[in-house]
């Protein structure tokens, strides 16, 4: 259902079987059911006390037409894409009279032939037909979130509780990731041939829901305890001397208890509606034929951001008016003990155990980017009003097209598509020269419903310039990261995401406050 993964004394038991005379299918199916295998391939861990060097093996089938694409890398080899041909090799005859070869030496990898390289003009018209409509849909999903949180903000509950203001782009940004995440994880697997198994591909959804919607536990506890404990630095008590009351500690400790409910509600049910969302898009264009790579990341970024705003202001509404009863710390007691039993589900699954530590990083680094971009914002806003409602479609383009290049660079390592690099500048350019109409046609838009923003010839020349500055910057970051954290043996799908919208939210803010500098 992959790629196996055989350790050594898997493979010794394996021969042993074999050379006894044992039933060929029985010896396979031995073989794959001692390895430690993961979803998305990971490495083959040797606990040893010698230390011995990791082993990978892949189990393929000889005949054409049924390879099992194999996606196993180890940190020591992963950076290389070139086939080792002094690895040992075994050939098993089975019951039906197929072979099935066993390679045993550098991490495993699927066939050339079975992933052919695409022609420049069928990559064109993939990435226009795919890509160009995906992108629509995100400008939007952005365009209507941007709509909802104006709207939301004018709402009592965010007038009895400002932290709420706080909460917001922390938790758009970091419930966004891990979902992102979530879609290249699944868009690899589907361009694996994992998802062409109904069963298999059951268990790959269903285990990354369950991994998703413990991040999305954590992701709700930090950002309502780092709400609370900012809106400590603004607060007062009613006299204005700041100082620390009963009443003051009272207050605070009943906002603490609603911000971490909104932050677990908000967080763990809208993680719940997008991963089924993701699973169902992926699940789809498999089907269809079209690459999960290209299509996956947009919808999921701009369906998450309006999905989390909705449920925030329908938990708001009925938080707000629940301020001094307990129902918001039951509710959030409610959430923490589905996170208990979640990580517990996770960790009990060898494939996907390691990602409840790994990947954090880069989720902080992208919440501490993004907030440096808001607060710019927040400077820029009052001298050069037309800016805010530019910033989030100039940010979520430009880190649209990064993920989906990631997306695609991921895949193409897991595959070990040696010929594929080959593609990867003309898909850039492809990618960079459809973000320049959407841009453009998004600020027409803008301007045909806000008059106010006064669009020159000189400020779309230096908006085009700086959208394609951002893109470009992010498709090379998208670049690099992949290459770096592969040959470091870090998974891309559960690392370069972060980077490219954190990056790209700060870069994307100061390029479109210069333009706005510039023409005033």
């Amino acid at each position: 259902n992959g790629s196996p993964a055989v350790s050594t004394a898997a493979f010794a038991s394996l021969l042993s079987q074999r050379n006894a005379g044992g039933n060929n299918s029985d010896v396979v199916a031995h073989a794959a059911a001692m390895s430690q295998q993961s979803l998305l391939g990971s490495d083959v861990r040797n606990n040893s006390e010698e230390g011995a060097e990791n082993i990978a093996m892949s189990l393929t089938p000889i005949h054409p037409g049924s390879m099992v694409a194999s996606n196993n890398h180890s940190g020591r080899n992963s950076g290389s894409d070139d086939y080792d041909e002094d690895d040992d090799e075994a050939v098993i005859l089975t019951d039906d009279g197929s072979y099935q070869q066993l390679t045993i030496g550098t991490p495993a990898r699927a066939s050339r032939e079975h992933y052919p390289s695409k022609q420049p003009r069928q990559i064109v018209k993939e990435l226009t037909v795919e890509v160009m409509p995906a992108l629509l849909v995100s400008v939007a999903g952005s365009v209507l979130a941007g709509y909802i949180l104006g709207q939301i903000q004018d709402s009592r509950a965010f007038e009895a509780i400002p932290a709420l203001f706080i909460m917001v782009p922390v938790l758009l940004n970091l419930k966004s990731n891990i979902e992102l995440n979530m879609s290249t994880r699944l868009s690899t697997l589907a361009n694996l041939g994992v998802l062409d198994s109904r069963a298999e591909g059951v268990r790959a959804m269903r285990s990354n829901m369950e991994l998703l919607l413990l991040q999305a536990t954590v992701v709700g506890v930090s950002v309502g305890l780092i709400s609370a404990l900012l809106s400590l630095t603004s607060a007062t008590t009613p006299d204005g001397t700041g100082g620390v009351t009963f009443r003051a500690a009272a207050s605070f400790l009943a906002e603490a208890a609603v911000l971490l409910a909104a932050g677990l509600g908000c967080s763990v049910v809208g993680s719940a509606v997008i991963g089924v969302l993701i699973s169902a898009t992926v699940a789809a264009s498999n089907a269809l034929g079209i690459d999960p790579d290209n299509i996956g990341t947009p919808i999921a970024s701009s369906l998450g951001d309006m999905t989390t705003l909705l449920i925030l202001a329908a938990a708001t509404g009925v938080l707000g008016a629940q301020v001094f009863t307990p129902w918001p710390l039951l509710l959030s007691l409610a959430f923490l003990a589905l996170g208990l039993v979640l990580l517990r589900v996770v960790r009990a699954n060898e494939a996907m155990a390691h990602h409840v530590t790994e990947g954090w990083g880069p989720l902080l680094f992208a919440a501490a980017t993004s907030s440096i971009a808001g607060v710019i914002v927040g400077r820029c806003a009052d001298r050069f009003p037309g800016m805010p409602a530019l910033v989030p479609v100039v940010n979520g383009i430009g880190g649209n097209i990064g993920t989906v290049f990631a997306s695609r660079l991921s895949t193409s390592l897991h595959r070990r598509h040696a010929r594929a690099s080959s593609e990867h500048s003309l898909v850039m350019v492809i990618l960079l020269l459809i973000n320049i109409p959407i841009q453009l046609g998004f600020l027409a838009m803008h301007r045909l419903f806000d008059p106010s923003l006064a669009v020159t010839l000189w400020f779309v020349i230096l908006y085009t310039a700086a959208t394609v500055a951002h893109g470009a910057a992010l498709l090379g970051i998208a670049r690099l990261a992949c290459s770096f954290l592969w040959s470091r043996g870090y998974d891309p799908d559960d690392y370069v995401n972060p980077f490219i919208t954190g990056i790209g939210d700060m870069l994307g803010t100061i390029l479109l406050s210069l333009v706005f500098v510039m023409v005033m």
